[in-house]
């Protein structure tokens, strides 16, 4: 291996989105030091991410006893904020949706804290002119970047990352970023929704119809009303689906990963999404060979979270969080 891949393949470090582990969060399996003990000893990270709305009981404040101990432990196993999640819940009052002000503050809050926990990028979830051009000297205050996470079905040049990115442009500040996940960029639908939609009643006839409907070139919308409209053909009531019926769609995207290069400069925190991994210790959904090559020659250098959302369609306890991140990771070690 020559000099110059030698440096690219070390620009980047890899770590994990506590999300990846949410609902034993949820159950009350573990507290955050259990949780963080228990990445240590899978050998996952050194990255770690978290979600203020997940992990923060008291969010969108925190309390600097909770900071105090964040930075403790990252001490103790030797962890590296990566990245710090905020949420905008424009519903939170159910009487009205948040003033411009309400907005502003809350996300602040959110950014203040994160800058505290020492995490270099925050996760942010609008993107509005207004509220960004408030927020960035705060950003430049703090040192921290702001990243827009592009999930599925979005992808970097659809309509409202355009939009985005247009506001970017006129902001000029290298403290703007993206966040692509990779679900925007799959080859297939996973394994694990698929077999979620032959539990719920999908013949295999129906499970094949659905990824033609999902490979084409259609927008989501169209694509969900026409496999739709198939299941109430052949008489089977949509609604048996749940919401996975959407789900399907929404959370699996089939855009070309090369477009994450019409970005690249701007990428300041990567998803490394799955649903699941196979017998052979493969993401058949995903391609990961090529989007660790998108990244190495792009020069990207910063983290990549593994971010296992298996348990969109898989009940707790069907499969083992922990052990599919830490097999996600072993791969991608292969593919830097």
């Amino acid at each position: 291996m020559n000099a110059t891949a030698t440096e690219a393949k070390a620009k980047f470090k890899l770590g994990v989105t506590l999300y990846s582990f949410g609902p034993e969060w949820a159950a009350g399996q573990y507290d955050l030091e259990s949780m963080l003990a228990k990445v240590d000893e899978m050998g996952i990270g050194p990255g770690v991410e978290i979600m203020a709305s997940q992990t923060v009981r008291t969010y969108p404040h925190t309390s600097d006893d909770f900071i105090k101990e964040w930075l403790g432990y990252c001490d103790k196993y030797g962890f590296e904020p990566s990245a710090y999640g905020t949420n905008l819940d424009m519903g939170r009052n159910r009487a009205k949706e948040m003033t411009e002000d309400e907005e502003y503050d809350f996300v602040l809050t959110q950014i203040e804290a994160g800058a505290k926990m020492k995490f270099p990028v925050i996760k942010i979830q609008s993107a509005g002119g207004a509220l960004l051009t408030r927020l960035l000297p705060h950003a430049e205050r703090l040192n921290v970047k702001l990243g827009y996470e592009i999930h599925a079905p979005e992808g970097p040049n659809t309509p409202k990352i355009m939009a985005i990115r247009e506001t970017y442009a006129k902001l000029d500040s290298p403290l703007l970023g993206f966040v692509p996940d990779f679900s925007s960029t799959m080859q297939t639908m996973g394994r694990t929704m698929l077999q979620a939609m032959r539990n719920k009643g999908l013949d295999e006839a129906a499970v094949d119809k659905m990824q033609e409907f999902w490979a084409s070139d259609e927008p989501v919308y169209d694509r969900i009303n026409g496999f739709i409209s198939y299941l109430e053909g052949r008489g089977f009531d949509p609604n048996r689906l749940g919401p996975f019926g959407r789900m399907a769609f929404n959370m699996n995207g089939h855009i070309a990963p090369e477009e994450w290069n019409d970005i690249m400069p701007q990428v300041v925190h990567v998803h490394a999404k799955f649903f699941d991994m196979n017998p052979d210790g493969q993401v058949d959904a995903i391609d990961y060979p090529k989007h660790t090559r998108i990244l190495v020659e792009g020069g990207y250098d910063g983290y990549i979270s593994s971010e296992w959302e298996g348990h969109a369609f898989a009940d707790m306890g069907e499969v083992d969080p922990f052990e599919e991140v830490r097999l996600q990771q072993e791969l991608m070690k292969k593919y830097m």
